[in-house]
């Protein structure tokens, strides 16, 4: 019989930042790259916060096998497991991927623990962002190598922020964390584009999004929000979509209009965005990446209003009258608002009712019309929300004019039924935002394992 201590064994220093210069150190890592000169060795470390160079002097640095065996700077190779002992000295390194660029450790004794099986090693060091297919086929097919990359690992340090940070300020203005079912009996969002499958003889789908199940939240916690896969059966295969994502969804209730979603979300990334450029300036710095402005005022526009600018001002062709705003003019008025305002976001509101979800709510004062709206960043939308319908003869009768089963919706409408305040929210794509922060263009590159049309592996 044996016992585990609750004292869980960890290395001698919580962040080795915050090591004074002299200080005696081990610690584990994985091989990134190693140098070899004359006179010894750099043997570049990486470890989860980033890489550390460590310093090899054949005449006092002892390398030790997992045999027991003395062996030479040579015979470390990359993505070798090792355990470090040395002491901290300040540096003054130029390699931008190197996380500690004003301290290296120099050794004292390298122990092997494990090492890869063969010899001809994935140089995750080689590895460029490129949208050449050839480039990332072979960058996907290896991801689970190919991440270990200082560039890579930087995409998703930011990605975990910007989640982190996400449920970090919704908790702080009063929002539960809730996790909903992604095999549903109906899509939310209607539409041809739902994965189907079997279920014990019925026929299901994967979840397009909480929506349901987030507005039951609002039901009972009033403000709720998940982080959370979502499926979108689109056949496209372009740089910017993903067949399976990641949703920042929120719901809010006891709203009086589509502006407090908004003026909600707006107060999160700024959050977001002071959170990266506090928490990732290392990995900024590294991707060559900018943030995007959002000042205190953020310029909104209704649909016809943009249409109509943008026409006035030369910007774009004609638009006037269609029912959404095309990619032409998304970059166009974003260009414009820069311009005039100083702001890289742009709200666009009221969209026809046709054009959006069921549960939309219609404008009283022009039912052919939504309050909703579309935030576009930099050119390109990376939300859609607003004010939802909360009455259930809403509902049924928008059902009705859609042509849409009630019976299918029981679950659902039986929420109102009993009882709803009007509520609204917004779900933003955490791999399109991440991509649009670091300015890179295939919105794949910022999924740990993407899913598009051609792949499911690894």
């Amino acid at each position: 019989m044996t016992f585990i201590n609750s004292k869980f064994i960890k290395s001698e220093y919580s962040d080795i930042a915050k090591v004074s210069q002299g200080q005696s150190v081990c610690f584990y890592g994985m091989v990134q790259n190693v140098r070899v000169t004359k006179w010894g060795g750099f043997v570049i470390v990486r470890k989860p916060e980033g890489l550390i160079q460590t310093v090899i002097q054949k005449d006092t640095s002892s390398i030790i096998d997992e045999e027991g065996r003395s062996i030479g700077i040579n015979d470390i190779s990359r993505e070798m497991a090792i355990t470090i002992h040395g002491t901290v000295n300040s540096a003054n390194i130029k390699d931008k991927s190197v996380k500690y660029n004003t301290i290296e450790i120099e050794v004292s004794k390298i122990q092997v623990i494990s090492r890869p099986s063969t010899t001809e090693v994935i140089d995750v060091n080689a590895l460029k962002f490129s949208d050449d297919e050839s480039v990332l086929r072979y960058k996907f097919d290896n991801r689970q190598v190919s991440l270990r990359n200082p560039k890579d690992m930087a995409i998703f340090r930011v990605s975990s922020t910007i989640a982190q940070s996400f449920a970090e300020y919704l908790i702080s203005v009063g929002f539960t964390q809730i996790f909903t079912p992604k095999i549903v009996s109906e899509g939310a969002e209607g539409g041809a584009n739902v994965f189907n499958m079997d279920y014990f003889g019925k026929q299901v789908y994967l979840a397009q999004s909480p929506q349901f199940y987030k507005q039951i939240g609002v039901g009972v916690y009033e403000r709720v929000f998940e982080i959370a896969p979502a499926y979108r059966a689109e056949k496209h295969n372009t740089s910017r979509h993903l067949n399976e994502f990641i949703s920042l969804d929120v719901e809010m209730g006891f709203i009086k209009g589509q502006e407090e979603v908004m003026e909600l979300e707006m107060n999160l990334l700024r959050h977001i965005i002071a959170s990266v450029n506090e928490k990732c300036s290392h990995e900024l710095q590294l991707l060559e990446a900018q943030l995007p402005c959002l000042p205190e005022n953020v310029p909104v526009y209704r649909l016809s209003e943009a249409h109509e600018l943008l026409y006035n001002e030369q910007l774009t062709a004609d638009h006037r009258g269609e029912d959404d705003m095309a990619p032409e003019e998304e970059r166009a008025i974003c260009k414009y608002a820069k311009e005039k305002f100083g702001s890289d976001f742009v709200f666009i509101t009221h969209f026809p009712t046709e054009h959006r979800a069921f549960y939309a709510m219609n404008d009283p004062e022009d039912p052919t019309l939504t309050l909703s709206y579309d935030l576009l960043m930099c050119g390109i939308e990376i939300t859609s929300g607003g004010q939802r319908i909360h009455k259930e003869e809403d509902y049924r009768k928008k059902m009705a004019e859609r042509g849409m089963n009630p019976d299918n919706f029981k679950f659902y409408l039986d929420t109102f039924h009993n009882g709803m305040p009007p509520h609204g929210g917004f779900a933003i794509g955490l791999e399109r935002i991440t991509s649009f922060f670091l300015g890179i263009s295939n919105v794949k590159e910022a999924s740990l394992f993407p899913r598009d049309i051609n792949r499911v592996a690894p």
